[in-house]
């Protein structure tokens, strides 16, 4: 049995994980999904938010049980999980990286999608005062392409602007090389390329690689498939 902390990425909150804690769970393991500052039903003002409260939010996590926790990090929150692993790796047990960013020191949200010329994501977006905001009508198409549409529907009404600072913001430090690491790629994602997600999963000492053929949202399109990576994983 492993304990798993679940990471969602920009834009979503730990609701996103809904429908796959039961699947993971009914394979032996056990899962928490957190809402990172200012994301999800948390209250932290948009101004408050940063990367290091990023990783502050998740040690947090980790240290609330005895059991050292796998990190599974969804696209933005690859970056959240290698700051957190970088500030204290000492109760973590791996970090998955779930059609995820992959930092390295220096990098930042920004940085990496610039370097994705296939990514819908610039396009879609619009800024405003508490952040920026994916357009409705492109959520779809952007994240859901694989998921029902109901599920697409429900994803896109919870969905909130996300805070400006931690776009920028450069990762400090490295995870221990010692950390076990995963990669789960997603090959009709529209968000994060695929051969992005590899390019970035190539970073990663001796990381176990495994794909799903689904949009950016396998927690909702596939959570049984994913599931089953991450129960092997472990």
């Amino acid at each position: 049995m492993a304990r798993f902390v679940l990471i969602h990425g920009s834009w979503h909150g730990a609701w996103c994980w809904e429908h796959f804690v039961p699947a993971i769970e009914t394979r032996g393991h056990r899962a928490e999904a957190i809402d990172l500052p200012a994301h999800g039903a948390d209250r932290t003002p948009a101004w408050r938010a940063t990367l290091a409260s990023y990783a502050d939010r998740i040690l947090e996590a980790v240290a609330a049980d005895a059991e050292p926790a796998i990190l599974v990090g969804h696209s933005m929150g690859g970056i959240a999980i290698t700051q957190a692993a970088a500030r204290d790796a000492s109760r973590l047990a791996g970090l998955v990286y779930v059609c995820a960013f992959v930092p390295e020191p220096g990098d930042s949200l920004v940085t990496l999608g610039r370097r994705d010329p296939e990514t819908l994501v610039p396009s879609s977006a619009r800024p405003g005062l508490a952040g920026i905001a994916i357009r409705p009508e492109r959520a779809a198409d952007v994240f859901y392409g694989t998921c029902s549409e109901a599920d697409a529907r429900w994803a896109t009404a919870r969905l909130r602007p996300d805070p400006y600072r931690p776009l920028f913001q450069g990762l400090r430090g490295s995870p221990p090389g010692r950390l076990p690491r995963a990669y789960v790629t997603c090959a009709r994602d529209r968000a994060i390329s695929l051969g992005w997600q590899r390019e970035m999963a190539a970073r990663l000492p001796e990381v176990r690689m495994a794909g799903l053929d689904c949009d950016h949202s396998p927690f909702l399109s596939e959570p049984e498939a994913l599931a089953e990576l991450l129960h092997g994983f472990a």
